[in-house]
């Protein structure tokens, strides 16, 4: 059976039995800052399990797509090594949420692999918590599953957790048996099922029962309003089982990927030896090409380091099967031919994989070199019997991409060890800071009382698409820190959401205004909360009438309208691979950023901008129509890049020019803009450029502000138009002459007084010597450039050139790099304390600093350190 086919056939069971089919979620969670990836089915529904919201139906079914490669579920290291690790891979889940338990859920499942599936009935195994008999009862009772066949286990194996917090219970497990040919043998001290050579978990059934929470600093477990059930069906291992193969590598799934990496290297995934490449390539492609479509960008922190993480170690592997050229960007298209069916949202991002997964290996593959070159340099300082640095090991890690097991590589081959310690503990720090540097912008505490607010009052009723003001009725005031969240039962004020920004206005009574609002949010979808420093005195249960600032919503919606119109220009000069990685709209500027590899060219910002302003005078009628994400998709509307739709979707179309999904406020013809003007366009990460811009009166404002300058210009210089630029290019090109020519002079003069300077040679060994030179001003460019000329003149010395006074001391300490007879900086650095100093440098120079009272000691030792 194909994995297409079991995908379908699970939807279906699933759906005859009362089940309602969930789109997955996207890898990127959110308003969850308890994992970096969607590491199981059930992420998408953590509010329905802790009650903090309801279902419109109590059954669900999906197809998730998973990435496990950071945080409490990490299989990163095992991949490739063994037959069912992933970093991506997909789970099959059903679910209750309070409604069916452990007896219904368990039937669900031994049906569906027995009958459905067709799998022996003496293939399988089952485990369950230590404390379920419950569970064992029914798996015996009910299903005929002898007791030998039912083994107990502990939390360790039995019992889930989706992280350090977040909802949890015991499990019971279905495994599958391959046969005692792959039995590895029993652990001692183990059962049966910890042959985890013979039997392999197929399924999991988890018993939501309780929710960890922090209370303070501790972490405390109490129960479930409601227990609920999570399954999780790994795709990859049941479609080997079912194809009759022990690696999930073998199953028809990893076939186009593995096919197409034979292509490009010539090499052939049957040889033993090269499996383990093709393994690792073939799973880090699926996992970095759904995050990338899904949102994520490689980048030093958070998830972006994770994914940067996952594509090097695969270009490693992809260097071990002999390919030296980019090549991990061309495997994307294989990904699809077994995904895109499923997951058509990621496969209409393939093009942007592709571009950033080529700038990525093509930037590694030279940071490679330059890593080994920096390895090189701390291997020739080891000393006999010393160890590696874990932190030099990591920094190569960390800095320039150098895959740990490389590392491990060539230290074996010098017969070198590695302290394993130090660089464990310099990936935790790491590890801390990728967990730390993910922003959300909901609180956890809060997100109950919300969605209780929402479904005792039902949502709140949006009328800011046609009204600028509207009477609401008061539902909560909430204070917290002495700050006001207002929630009405209707609102012409726009939530923050989409990249534009959320209203301002004020509340009004009828003797005038009585609470002014300073900001708007959408915590969770449906519910506006109105922000306010002065909402003291307003009832709960009161009628007010709500008026925003209209000048402000205006210009922020022109300025909204602007960007689509400045997306679609992107992508008309630069190409497809465009797409929309945050944005911020506000009444007085926008913030574009997007996805392209390199800086815009002149010309290319004047072609955008010109393509703007042509479709703003062009006055295109701005069409808003609601309709399902089918229908969108059609009409060829764009979607925000690593957003998540509704089943009914709102799409703005500008002329034939623009055509996006967006729940935001526009105006209502493109000439309504009036005038559009980029300020600036910069790097944001690796492969994401920003562009900020201005548009209607601001944009008049700074193009009159500009051409003011222009002829201010113009009178100072008596000249016109482009002579005032030439002009000043030509006295640009004088000054710099000039200062070229000062610092000639310098240098001579610095050359003669060398002569003066350099005057007292003390012997060491090696036909060595080593002069001392105070200078009189603490000029550090002076004392660097005395210290290069002395080198030249003479080889064969060494130079202490210092400036002190009552509270200073710096130094540079220099020879030639020929003399290999001292480490300049190995042999001063541990004399800095003498000082209470620091310095850095390299074998053929020190540059530090310190306190002046210890320099005689300092030098003391300094010379006996040099004799």
């Amino acid at each position: 059976m194909k994995a297409q086919e079991i995908r379908n056939l699970f939807s279906q069971f699933f759906i005859k039995h009362q089940h309602q089919k969930h789109k997955s979620s996207g890898l990127i969670p959110l308003n969850d800052n308890t994992i970096l990836f969607a590491n199981a089915g059930m992420n998408q529904f953590k509010d329905y399990f802790t009650g903090k919201a309801n279902p419109e139906n109590k059954r669900a079914v999906t197809i998730q797509k998973v990435v496990r490669a950071g945080g409490k579920h990490n299989d990163l290291e095992n991949v490739g090594f063994t037959a069912r690790h992933h970093t991506f891979f997909e789970m099959l889940g059903n679910f209750s949420f309070g409604d069916y338990f452990k007896k219904d859920a368990i039937s669900f499942a031994w049906k569906f692999l027995t009958e459905e599936c067709k799998i022996p009935k003496e293939k399988l195994f089952i485990t369950v918590h230590e404390s379920d008999d419950e569970a064992m009862m029914i798996w015996h009772k009910d299903h005929g599953i002898p007791l030998e066949r039912i083994f107990k286990m502990g939390d360790k194996s039995n019992f889930w957790e989706m992280g350090d917090v977040g909802p949890c219970g015991p499990c019971t497990e279905i495994f599958y048996d391959h046969g005692p040919k792959f039995s590895t043998g029993i652990p001692e001290g183990g059962c049966l099922l910890d042959d985890e050579g013979q039997f392999v978990e197929i399924w999991n059934l988890v018993f939501m029962q309780f929710e960890k929470t922090y209370e303070g600093k501790n972490i405390v477990k109490k129960s479930l309003p409601k227990p609920s059930v999570d399954t999780g069906a790994g795709l990859e291992r049941i479609a080997a089982a079912l194809q009759g193969k022990y690696f999930n590598y073998d199953s028809d799934i990893f076939a186009p990927i593995l096919n197409k990496i034979e292509s490009l290297s010539g090499k052939k995934y049957s040889e033993d030896h090269l499996k383990s490449h093709f393994r690792v390539v073939a799973d880090h492609i699926r996992s970095a090409t759904m995050l990338i479509t899904d949102g994520a960008l490689p980048s030093n922190e958070g998830r972006g380091y994770v994914l940067r993480r996952i594509i090097r170690r695969a270009i490693r592997h992809l260097s071990q099967l002999g390919l030296k050229e980019p090549t991990f960007y061309k495997l994307v298209p294989a990904v699809f031919e077994s995904l895109g069916q499923e997951y058509p949202d990621n496969a209409q991002n393939a093009a942007l994989a592709e571009k950033l997964l080529k700038l990525e290996e093509e930037k590694f593959r030279k940071t490679l070199d330059t890593g080994l070159s920096l390895m090189n340099d701390e291997l020739q300082k080891i000393k006999p019997g010393e160890k590696f640095k874990g932190e030099v090991a990591f920094k190569l890690y960390d800095t320039f991409g150098f895959p740990l097991d490389l590392t491990e590589v060539i230290l074996r081959e010098k017969n070198i060890v590695l302290d394993t310690n130090g660089f464990d503990e310099a990936m935790k720090k790491q590890k801390e800071s990728s967990k730390n540097s993910i922003k959300f912008q909901v609180k956890e505490d809060h997100l109950k009382t919300y969605y209780s607010l929402k479904e005792k009052n039902g949502e709140t009723k949006f009328l800011g698409y046609s009204q600028t003001s509207c009477d609401a009725k008061l539902i909560a005031k909430i204070e917290i820190d002495g700050k006001f969240q207002l929630v009405f039962d209707s609102t012409p004020f726009y939530g923050e959401s989409g990249g534009q920004l959320g209203d301002k206005g004020g509340v009004y009574s009828k003797e005038g205004l009585i609470s002014t609002i300073d900001d708007t949010q959408k915590p969770i979808d449906g519910l506006h909360v109105h922000l306010s420093t002065d909402a003291d005195s307003l009832i709960e249960g009161d009628t007010y009438q709500l008026k925003i600032a209209t000048n402000e919503r205006e210009a922020t919606m022109k300025n909204h309208s602007a960007t689509h119109l400045l997306q679609s220009a992107l992508i008309k000069v630069l190409g497809p691979h465009i797409k929309q990685a945050g944005s911020s709209v506000g009444f007085d500027r926008l913030r574009f950023d997007f996805t392209h590899s390199e800086a815009l060219k002149p010309i290319e910002l004047e072609k955008v901008e010109e393509l703007v302003n042509q479709a703003i005078t062009k006055r295109y009628q701005v069409s808003i129509q609601e309709m399902n994400k089918e229908q969108a998709s059609k009409k060829g509307a764009m979607a925000l890049f690593g957003e998540k739709y509704g089943d009914t979707v709102r799409v703005i179309e500008m002329g034939d020019f623009s055509c996006e999904l967006c729940g935001g406020t526009h105006v209502k013809n493109t000439g309504d803009i009036g005038f559009f003007k980029i300020i600036s366009e910069a790097s944001l990460a690796s492969g994401v450029r920003r562009i900020e811009a201005i548009s209607g009166d601001f944009a008049l404002q700074y193009v009159n502000h500009r051409s003011k300058l222009l002829s201010d210009l113009e009178k100072s210089f008596g000249l016109k138009d482009q002579k005032v630029i030439e002009k000043i290019d030509s006295q640009q090109t004088e000054i710099k002459d000039l200062h070229k020519k000062l610092e000639d002079l310098q240098h001579k003069i610095l050359v003669f007084e060398s002569k003066f300077l350099f005057n007292n040679f003390e012997p060491l060994k090696n036909n060595l010597t080593l002069t001392f030179v105070e200078i009189k001003n603490d000029d550090p460019t002076m004392m660097k450039n005395l210290s290069e000329i002395f080198v030249s003149q003479y080889p064969h010395g060494l130079l202490f050139i210092y400036f002190k006074n009552q509270d200073k001391l710096s130094f540079i300490l220099k020879s030639s790099r020929e003399q290999k007879t001292f480490d300049l900086s190995a042999i001063t650095k541990p004399l800095l304390p003498l000082i209470e100093g620091k310095g850095g440098g390299k074998p053929d120079q020190i540059q530090g600093s310190g306190k002046p009272s210890r320099f005689n000691d300092f030098v003391l030792e300094l010379k006996k350190a040099l004799a």
